[in-house]
């Protein structure tokens, strides 16, 4: 039974590239904005035919992700990666940073989040306050000064 769906090559939306994890060899399938959507792991051993299969494997991927039609790709979403690992992880984005202090731009709460990543303590984990603080320390909230307070009886 045929599906009638359109299954000519597109202008290629992804690429495959030969890279490595600092471990393994890899192959990296990226979309056309460059944001990689899969890693096809091997081991390029001499004595073994694993690069040239992984090389096929990898066109193969990008000439089916190529075609037109039949949906679109997601990457996955970091919840499915961590249950299949049997990991947990807390996600903190820019809106959360912007809730403690809505004067910052997205990019000034991005600025922040990659602080955040990478001095925080690793005992006591990201909190609102490790955010409220870290902005606080880049982006110090300008303070208004407030008009003297005259006293109303002396100008009387």
């Amino acid at each position: 039974m045929s599906n009638n769906q359109d299954t000519s090559p597109t202008t290629a939306q992804y690429s495959y590239h030969r890279s490595t994890d600092g471990c393994d060899d890899t192959f990296l399938i990226e979309d056309a904005d460059g944001q990689c959507i899969l890693q096809l792991h091997f081991w390029d051993e001499p004595d073994t035919s694993e690069a040239p299969i992984a090389e096929a494997k990898a066109q193969m991927l990008v000439a089916a992700l190529n075609l037109t039609g039949g949906g679109w790709v997601l990457p996955p979403y970091p919840d499915w990666t961590l249950y299949h690992d049997k990991q947990i992880a807390a996600i903190w984005g820019i809106e959360d940073v912007q809730e403690l202090r809505p004067d910052l731009t997205a990019d000034q709460a991005w600025e922040i989040l990659q602080r955040v990543a990478h001095v925080h303590d690793r005992n006591h984990g990201i909190t609102r306050q490790t955010l409220r603080q870290t902005a606080e320390e880049m982006f110090p909230k300008k303070r208004s000064r407030r008009p003297k307070r005259t006293d109303r009886k002396s100008n009387l």
